[in-house]
């Protein structure tokens, strides 16, 4: 035998097979990690600095000269139109937060706890709000709840009941922020209600306690985490929200410290000065400090663990009897009258010339406000730009969140642990405030305006808009994800990049398709962080129906609510055939 045919004892060990055709990344491990890390400082964090900035400078930053100074907060302390909206936000964000947590709260109860006929309807409907466009609502309940709205006048005359409140006063936006609020609380109680374990309340029944007694003294104090930690939420999403005080406030001067800032930089011919940069930091730190409380207490739960893992038996279920169809049907009404009603409001508002009790309906039936939306170039142009940049911005968003994830969660870069928390901030910054920083961005980097003049620019404030959303949703297949996968793909010769690309993400492409979806959604929707860059070659549908609505054009913004509800129907009913996507917080 020829000795070139004995083997080596000192050689190498022959690779396994295949791993000669694995094909290695063309950029080292190190300089993707860092380049993912810099792009989500730079594209998340860093347009918040020239807000801050321009806060503390005497001229705009696109103009020359100036210097460092603290006029321009000294000028919004002593504006007693600021102070006015700060008190009315207060006031509205209290008592939304208030509602959404006793309307959540109780509908969680009664649908996880109890025997309430027809509780799985009403889970649905309760959620509606979330996967709906928030603006369709408040136009519905101005076509059917306002003083001078359809079912108001039918309800005033055919029954002996009054609507107890004025939808266009403080009182009024906060019944609409409980209906958008709701949601939110119902899904922490829901959440924890479905996991936690029946013990001890049983332990309650059996030292004498009814079924009532139990729920209400056992399983109602374990839900104080889920109820702080919503209602911190709701309570800063109040302080941020634009469109129900721009088109419910207005007609009464009722400003809060989002249509502050609208109204400094829509109503004075230098956009608000310094001032506006100055509200905008104050309510940008009033909204982190709040999303930076929830944090804090989001992780504070293993006081209230009641078991390791899944619920060791199912929850008891209280035995509602007689009173169970009373306490179903004034669940029905309510929440049928908080979102059934608005969306047949805006059904019937945009296909009738006039909606008026005064006259039947179906005698008025028309197609003019479809047919001025879609022979008006704005709005057509309107609707184009947003199913360009939904359809577009939400693939590219997708595709980054995807990467940033694998960064963050199955990686060995150092700062890998930071990611997570910058990917979520966006959830902090107020949509008016992520279009006014990316303003101030574009305006230093780009003072021809060219940039900003284009689809790119709306389309970046919407997806890092997005991305917490989207992290969300794409985040929990991911830990679903056992590294071992991973590991094995790398002990078999294929560096970071190639067993992430190969393994990981084609595993994990229905996640992918879940964020898109809901990312579509949302970039269809956005409307706040449109209104600092859009120009009227570059409108979108959100921004387009805010505007008209906040000036009283019921029947054509009634069309176009309904057109965006039609898109937004089709692309989540695709995604529930398809990926199985539900609404989420």
């Amino acid at each position: 035998m020829s000795s070139s045919t004995l083997t080596d004892p000192k050689a190498p060990p022959p690779p396994p097979p295949g791993v000669g055709n694995i094909k290695q990344a063309w950029l080292p491990e190190k300089v993707i990690h860092y380049g993912v890390w810099i792009l989500a400082v730079l594209l998340i964090l860093g347009p918040i600095v020239p807000i801050v900035w321009s806060s503390l400078w005497s001229t705009p930053l696109y103009e020359g000269g100036g210097s460092g100074t603290l006029d321009n907060f000294r000028k919004l302390a002593t504006d007693p139109l600021w102070w006015s909206a700060v008190a009315n936000s207060l006031q509205f964000a209290v008592f939304a937060t208030i509602g959404s947590v006793l309307v959540g709260t109780t509908v969680a109860l009664l649908v996880a706890r109890t025997d309430l006929p027809l509780r799985r309807l009403y889970s649905a409907l309760i959620v509606l709000p979330l996967v709906l466009p928030g603006l369709v609502l408040i136009v519905g309940w101005q076509s059917m709840w306002s003083k001078n709205g359809y079912a108001t006048h039918l309800l005033e005359q055919y029954t002996p009941f009054t609507v107890p409140f004025d939808l266009y006063s403080v009182a009024g936006m906060v019944v609409m922020g409980t209906v958008l609020g709701s949601p939110v609380v119902y899904l922490f109680a829901r959440g924890t209600l479905s996991s936690g374990d029946s013990t001890l309340e049983e332990a309650a029944r059996c030292a004498g306690a009814g079924p009532l007694r139990a729920l209400l003294s056992v399983t109602l104090p374990l839900l104080r985490p889920a109820l702080l930690n919503s209602g911190l939420l709701v309570f800063a999403l109040a302080l941020e929200t634009l469109g129900i005080p721009l088109i419910l406030g207005t007609s009464k001067n009722i400003d809060m410290m989002s249509t502050y800032l609208y109204r400094q930089w829509t109503g004075s011919a230098d956009g608000g000065g310094g001032v506006l940069p100055a509200g905008a930091v104050m309510l940008l730190l009033a909204v982190t400090l709040l999303l930076l409380l929830r944090n804090r207490l989001a992780g504070d739960l293993a006081r209230f663990t009641t078991t390791g893992g899944k619920s060791s038996r199912p929850a008891n279920v209280v035995k509602l009897g007689p009173l169970g169809w009373l306490l179903s049907a004034g669940v029905g009404i309510v929440l049928g009258c908080a979102t059934l009603v608005p969306l047949s409001g805006v059904v019937l508002a945009s296909f009738t010339a006039v909606l008026t009790p005064a006259i039947n309906p179906f005698s008025l039936l028309t197609l003019d406000h479809f047919s001025a939306i879609l022979t008006n170039p704005l709005y057509t142009g309107a609707i184009g730009n947003s199913l360009l940049i939904a359809t577009v911005g939400a693939a590219i968003a997708t595709a980054c969140i995807a990467v940033i994830a694998l960064v963050a969660h199955r990686s060995s870069f150092r700062f890998r642990g930071s990611l997570e928390h910058i990917v979520l901030y966006p959830r902090a910054v107020p949509g008016l405030i992520t279009g006014m920083a990316f303003f101030w961005t574009f305006a230093i980097l780009d003072q021809s305006g060219t940039f900003r003049a284009t689809l790119w620019a709306v389309g970046i404030a919407f997806g890092v808009r997005a991305l917490a959303m989207g992290y969300a949703a794409f985040y929990p297949s991911l830990a679903a994800l056992g590294a071992d996968l991973d590991r094995a793909a790398r002990s078999a010769g294929a560096d970071w990049w190639t067993a992430m690309r190969t393994i990981i993400l084609s595993l994990l492409r229905p996640a992918m398709g879940i964020s898109y979806v809901l990312l579509f959604v949302a970039m269809l929707n956005e409307a706040d962080a449109a209104v600092f860059l859009v120009t009227p070659e570059t409108q979108v549908l959100g921004l387009a129906m805010l505007q008209i609505a906040a000036n009283g054009l019921g029947g054509t913004v009634a069309a176009l609510g309904v057109i965006q509800l039609v898109i937004t129907a089709a692309v989540l009913g695709a995604g529930r055939i398809l990926f199985g996507v539900r609404p989420n917080v």
